[in-house]
């Protein structure tokens, strides 16, 4: 009697712990919850970068139910997921974990693709970035920095203005970035800022109308403290065409020569 009272005491414990480990039935699990914060990630970003897509809140959340259709849940049980994480931060800590994870993961898979590959933007106003637009900034993480490197093609011109901007995320320390442009006769110029405000942020290069260039890149990177993890979405290279009528400033260009 005294060794199956044990065995029953051992089946309830044994029990009662799987359950502490585990989400009820009614909440979403750790895996598929951290997939769908992902895509909701990836979707804010989109409306961040396509604002003129997603003009009213309709729009904004027509995507986001569209997210849920895809992972087979419904905005009740989202919210009500939501709920029960947030009273076991630990779970929620977990799922957090993930969803960077995820990301990272995403983001080196799209900057594999991306490798060596050259876009052709035309028209006077386009969007001229070819890489991935959602970066995690992390010791651990796949990369420290954001660059990238754009040749000349048939639909550059001069006196083109270039705009590189993108949205910060949990950065305690500084984000340091510079754009910069080779021209065919061995002339380089760049101009770097230091932003420290989360939010949207940009940075703005104009090439000289007196000048051919033959290739525009920048370089952003953080000085990452101790366990800092920065987001950083919505990156856009907006390419503007120079107008006579109103033309760009070209402050703070500093240059030097390399030879040709």
């Amino acid at each position: 009697m005294r060794n199956c009272k044990r065995l029953i005491l051992l089946m309830v414990t044994v029990v009662m712990l799987s359950g502490c480990n585990s989400t009820p039935d009614y909440v979403i699990p750790q895996e598929q919850m951290a997939q769908l914060l992902a895509d909701v990630h990836v979707g804010e970003g989109v409306v961040d970068i396509s604002r003129s897509d997603f003009r009213t809140d309709s729009l904004k959340r027509v995507l986001k139910q569209s997210i849920y259709a895809k992972h087979g849940v419904t905005i009740e049980q989202v919210d009500t997921s939501f709920v029960w994480y947030g009273h076991h931060i630990e779970e929620y800590i977990k799922v957090y974990d993930r969803v960077v994870e995820i990301l990272e993961e995403r983001a080196k898979i799209a900057s594999l693709a991306a490798d060596d590959m050259q876009i052709t933007v035309a028209g006077d106003s386009a969007d001229a970035w070819s890489g991935i637009r959602y970066y995690v900034l992390a010791n651990d993480a796949i990369s420290e920095y954001i660059s990238f490197s754009i040749s000349r093609d048939e639909n550059w011109e001069k006196g083109d203005k270039y705009q590189w901007k993108l949205k910060l995320h949990n950065n305690r320390s500084a984000l340091n970035w510079t754009l910069f442009v080779d021209y065919d006769d061995g002339l380089t110029e760049f101009h770097g800022e230091t932003s420290a405000t989360s939010g949207w942020n940009d940075i703005t290069l104009v090439i000289d109308t007196a000048r051919i260039a033959e290739r525009v890149y920048g370089v952003a990177y953080v000085e990452l403290t101790d366990n800092e993890r920065v987001f950083v979405d919505s990156i856009s290279l907006i390419r503007t065409r120079y107008n006579e009528n109103r033309p760009y400033g070209r402050f703070n260009h500093k240059k030097f020569h390399y030879g040709k």
